[in-house]
């Protein structure tokens, strides 16, 4: 499959990518104070399962990647270890194109478990902080939603039979695989 159709096919990924950072980089600028998280800061660095339209988007960038970038991350990779294998020297060999729950971490999320609303963030971050306004937390379960019908439209668009989730492992050369 060529970039050109896969990219059209990420559109609508693309732009949930482009609100969820919006709104974390507000939330970045107004707590920047309370905000421990920067370069460098990887511990919450693992190997994910993706839905496919992540895999496909994180395939897409790694094929672009140089090759000696791509193999120091497959031979991450066959460390097996638990830390992602994009995470060289504490940074990500593709930020600009991590995955949504990557873009998030760290930051005040708001969801529903067994009827009461919860609050959830990196405990690195906003210390001394009991709450937030309503505008700088990100729904997850409105995200989650959101994310799975994009996926859902991505799935009917696509013309290959694909796993409800896919592991960072087969992601990174999903787009190479089906070339």
């Amino acid at each position: 499959m060529k970039p050109g159709i896969i990219q059209d096919l990420l559109k609508n990924y693309t732009a949930l990518v482009g609100r969820v950072d919006r709104h974390v980089k507000q939330v970045a600028q107004d707590y920047s104070h309370a905000i421990a998280c920067q370069k460098g800061c990887d511990s919450c660095c693992r190997l994910l399962n993706l839905f496919p339209v992540e895999a496909f988007a994180l395939s897409l960038a790694f094929s672009c990647l140089d090759k000696s970038c791509q193999e120091i991350a497959m031979a991450a990779l066959e460390r097996q270890n638990k830390e992602c294998p994009l995470l060289v020297q504490g940074e990500c060999l593709l930020y600009p194109a991590r995955p949504i729950i990557c873009r998030t971490h760290g930051f005040p999320l708001v969801f529903k478990k067994k009827a009461q609303t919860l609050v959830d963030f990196c405990p690195k971050n906003f210390k001394h902080m009991t709450s937030f306004p309503k505008e700088s937390l990100l729904d997850l379960d409105q995200l989650n939603t959101l994310l799975s019908a994009i996926n859902q439209h991505f799935l009917k668009n696509i013309e290959t039979q694909l796993p409800d989730r896919i592991p960072m492992s087969q992601a990174l050369v999903l787009f190479r695989d089906m070339e």
